[in-house]
């Protein structure tokens, strides 16, 4: 087959392409706004005391401290960093992708800006979930692209001679899904298990005696990621003691209800959302397809405009009606059934084209490439205690490449601009509508929204300072702990025991939390083991508290010299605007008291 369709194609660029600039623009526009008290702390406190968390399950904070720490690098430079992540993934897939079609469909059918803007649209929606610092997340998903992309590039000439330069890329690939190991272990295990049958069935179909070759490469490129983190960053035997360590106390305080329960349970509201309003455009997706490869359905203009509309305006009301225009947090993590449905009805169109077209024999290289498509969402996000449906929308670029894949595929049915509409505009606008949403309406788990963030505050003090424009009543809170822990006697680098929750404040006062960067809550088995493994002289430690620490946390605390709270002085009580975020997370941590050791004279 061989047909051209990229000049037509001109119009969808620019659109898609202005979305993604948008999106960048916002995304810079919020860079200096707002302060997440949570996840993002937990991330900065990470990438700046490595010495002091290099025990976690996974190691990313010290591969980016490794990276990053010597440029003295600020909020706003991490913020950076995954912006940074974000883009670039979204161009190496589209590379890789865009070689792939061009050699299997002998024709530049779909221009790069095309599908370099949806990717990097894509990857956007990690902000309308997560902060915008760079995280594990984020770094798994940039590892797993360059691995996949790798493998797209290798399997565009399965049979070639020469060209070491796939060769060359497929070894890079491996090496960052070697390294992947260390930031997401579970995503990383998958991509390569599957990437490597992928590898193994494709170059096997076009020469059995070559099959050998690209997972041997593969192989090679993940065994030296391996050997590149344990010669530049850890050692094994410190990594291998603490990956034990921590996968023991990871199942006795996270994984005891079983995940694939978990996940099964939180597939349920998707489902009733699918079967409900979304069947209905599924199965019309099938039957006009067909109707129109028969030539038994050709409406007037008019007519179709008049369908658009109606269709629009009833996905509006439902979205209304049910809240699905929110972001996933605030949905009930229904997000992702948007890109379910669009999934369902892209491979409706592609049965019925594919029915009406029978001589057109399915190519298997192409169902193993389209399989593993399919499959790499949920590779990226199998492991996690989130709900399973929220996380594979950090990886959904696999999907809209397999929507592509699926569009070249049907050439009689590409024409339509309803078709390319779904493909390629529909996906956009969803992304960008529920990013923007995240990033400014409902900034993650902060006090306001990003329209209400104007107070300058300095933070960041002694290792990295910034000034970030936050919301009044919290740039106000801010100032004034600061000030009460001041006068207490606190100084930078002290230690602060934050039960629970806080690791944002221990980071805006330049305090280090012992052992851990969060000390969460109802989880004082992880909390008295990060008090057990710190160097930190806890006997100077300050204490904040904003919810009533348990028998357990207490008896550690006393162990390791901190009698609390007789041994301590009550410095202030202030309101915490977090309180009453969006999210409802920490509704009832209202209130936070200061505690100064008694031997530290009040200043």
């Amino acid at each position: 087959m061989n047909h051209d369709s990229a000049p037509r194609l001109v119009v969808y660029t620019v659109l898609v392409g202005a979305v993604a600039a948008f999106l960048i623009g916002l995304f810079l526009w919020t860079i200096n706004k707002g302060f997440d008290l949570t996840d993002e702390s937990f991330y900065l406190l990470g990438y700046t005391y490595p010495a002091e968390y290099s025990s976690g399950f996974t190691s990313f904070n010290l591969i980016v401290s490794k990276i990053l720490s010597p440029a003295s690098t600020s909020i706003i430079g991490y913020r950076l960093a995954g912006l940074f992540t974000t883009v670039a993934a979204g161009l190496l897939l589209a590379g890789g992708l865009w070689v792939w079609i061009k050699e299997k469909y002998q024709a530049g059918l779909l221009p790069f800006g095309l599908l370099a803007a949806l990717f990097v649209s894509g990857n956007f929606l990690q902000y309308s979930i997560f902060p915008r610092t760079l995280f594990y997340n984020n770094i798994n998903s940039f590892c797993i692209a360059a691995f996949a992309s790798s493998v797209l590039l290798y399997s565009a000439y399965p049979s070639a001679k020469g060209l070491k330069w796939r060769h060359a890329f497929l070894y890079i690939g491996g090496i960052f899904i070697g390294l992947d190991l260390f930031v997401k272990g579970s995503s990383s295990l998958g991509a390569l298990a599957t990437g490597l049958v992928v590898l193994a069935l494709y170059a096997g179909l076009a020469n059995i005696r070559e099959w050998y070759v690209p997972v041997g490469i593969a192989l090679a490129g993940f065994v030296t990621g391996l050997l590149l983190f344990f010669v530049s960053i850890q050692s094994f035997g410190v990594w291998h003691t603490n990956f034990v360590h921590e996968t023991q106390l990871l199942l006795q305080t996270s994984y005891n209800g079983g995940l694939l329960v978990r996940y099964l349970k939180d597939a349920y509201p998707i489902i009733r959302t699918l079967i409900y309003p979304f069947s209905i455009f599924i199965l019309a997706g099938f039957f006009l397809t067909r109707a129109y490869l028969r030539r038994q359905w050709r409406p007037a203009l008019a007519l179709q405009i008049g369908a658009a509309v109606l269709v629009v305006a009833f996905i509006g009301y439902e979205a209304l009606r049910t809240g699905l225009y929110k972001n996933t947090h605030l949905n009930y993590n229904r997000s992702a059934v948007w890109f379910l449905a669009l999934l369902f009805v892209v491979t409706a169109m592609f049965a019925a084209a594919y029915l009406e077209q029978p001589f057109r024999k399915l190519k298997w290289r192409k169902i193993i490439i389209a399989a593993w498509l399919i499959l790499l969402p949920f590779v990226g996000a199998v492991g996690t205690y989130n709900n399973l449906f929220m996380n594979f929308m950090l990886d959904i670029n696999y999907w809209l490449a397999l929507f592509c894949i699926m569009f070249v595929s049907m050439p009689a049915v590409s024409v339509l601009p309803v078709v390319r509409g779904i493909v390629f505009l529909v996906p956009a606008l969803v992304i960008a509508e529920q990013s923007a949403y995240g990033l400014v309406f409902a900034p993650y788990v902060q006090a306001t929204n990003m329209m209400e963030q104007k107070v300058p505050v300095a933070l960041g003090q002694t290792h990295a300072p910034v000034v970030l424009q936050l919301d009044a009543q919290t740039a106000a809170y801010m100032t004034e702990l600061r000030k009460s822990m001041r006068q207490a006697g606190f100084r930078p680098g002290i230690p602060i025991v934050a039960l629970y929750d806080m690791p944002g404040l221990v980071y805006a006062l330049d305090g280090i939390s012992p052992g851990n960067p969060w000390m969460f809550g109802q989880l004082d088995v992880r909390n008295c083991d990060a008090l057990a493994k710190t160097r930190l002289d806890l006997t100077k430690a300050f204490v904040l508290v904003n919810e009533k620490p348990g028998p357990q946390i207490l008896e550690c605390m006393k162990s390791h010299g901190m009698n609390f709270p007789s041994g301590y002085t009550v410095v202030r009580r202030l309101l915490s605007p977090y309180a009453a975020n969006q999210y409802g997370w920490r509704d009832y941590q209202d209130t936070v008291t200061v505690y100064a050791p008694k031997s530290r004279p009040l200043r």
